[in-house]
């Protein structure tokens, strides 16, 4: 894991895609606070659909919500979210610079069929092979993200507070 410093100037604003219907106590939730006490301004696009289970249209709002982002645009994207954004983000890597809060990783939740396991297995670990970053909020999280072939260095420790945010933006 990283919290390096770099020089160059922090974004006046990022964007953030995350489910409608994300709880007020998860990680990205949190993490908006945190970044918007830290002085950060956010727009936030919100996604439609039950997450993380993929929805037709979660995944139309996604694509909309990508490609109307200026090239360059730092873009947060709620691990929640990412099996919706899993068809979206090839075609937009390159032009923006994506960075996940990852919680949990929902292929491992208790009692899923094996088969639907290994698609979210596989839709999270594509998605999270193009992120420039992932933040997380714990080792455990950390070494289960390491596990899917992420570069300890390209993982981010950063707490749901304004410490933690300003070491994601340190990062950006």
């Amino acid at each position: 894991m990283t919290s390096h410093s770099t020089n160059r100037d922090l974004p006046a604003s990022l964007h953030l895609v995350m489910p409608a219907d994300l709880p007020s106590e998860a990680y990205g939730r949190r993490m908006v606070e945190a970044l918007r006490a830290a002085g950060t301004g956010l727009t936030i696009h919100a996604l439609p659909g039950p997450h993380p289970q993929v929805d037709p249209s979660a995944i139309l709002a996604a694509d909309v919500a990508l490609a109307r982002l200026p090239d360059g645009a730092p873009v947060l994207l709620d691990g929640n979210a990412l099996p919706n954004l899993a068809a979206s983000l090839p075609s937009d890597s390159r032009r923006l610079r994506f960075i996940a809060l990852v919680e949990r990783l929902h292929w491992t939740e208790p009692g899923l069929p094996s088969e639907e396991a290994a698609v979210r297995r596989n839709l999270e670990q594509g998605a999270l092979a193009l992120m420039r970053r992932v933040a997380v909020p714990d080792d455990t999280v950390a070494a289960a993200i390491r596990e899917l072939g992420v570069q300890p260095d390209r993982i981010i420790h950063a707490d749901a507070d304004v410490e933690g945010a300003a070491a994601l933006l340190a990062d950006l």
